[in-house]
C-alpha cells in the first residue's frame, strides 16, 4: 500500500464512520451493528498497515486517533506505541 492510498482509504474511512454515526443519531437502523464492525475492521487494516505511523499525514493520524478512541478496536496503550518521534 502506497502513501497516497494510505491516506485516501483514511479519509474515506473518516467520511464512512461520520456518515455511519449521523445515520445513528437520526434514526436506529437494524444493520448497525454490522456496519460497526465493518468500520472495526477496516481501522485494524489501516492501523496494522503502517504501525509507525510513517506514511501517515498529520490528519489522518488524528483520524485515527479519534475513530479509535470512539470504537476501541487497539487497546489504548497499545495504540500509537510503535511511532517513531524522532526521523
Amino acid at each position: 500500500m502506497t502513501k497516497t492510498e494510505l491516506n485516501r482509504d483514511i479519509k474515506r474511512l473518516k467520511n464512512r464512520a461520520n456518515k455511519f454515526y449521523e445515520k445513528l443519531h437520526s434514526e436506529l437502523k437494524a444493520n448497525s451493528e454490522f456496519e460497526e464492525d465493518e468500520l472495526k475492521s477496516e481501522l485494524h487494516r489501516l492501523y496494522y498497515a503502517d504501525k509507525e505511523m510513517k506514511h501517515m499525514n498529520k490528519d489522518s493520524v488524528l483520524v485515527m486517533l479519534r475513530l479509535n478512541q470512539k470504537l476501541r478496536v487497539i487497546p489504548l496503550h497499545q495504540f500509537g506505541l510503535y511511532i517513531d518521534i524522532i526521523a
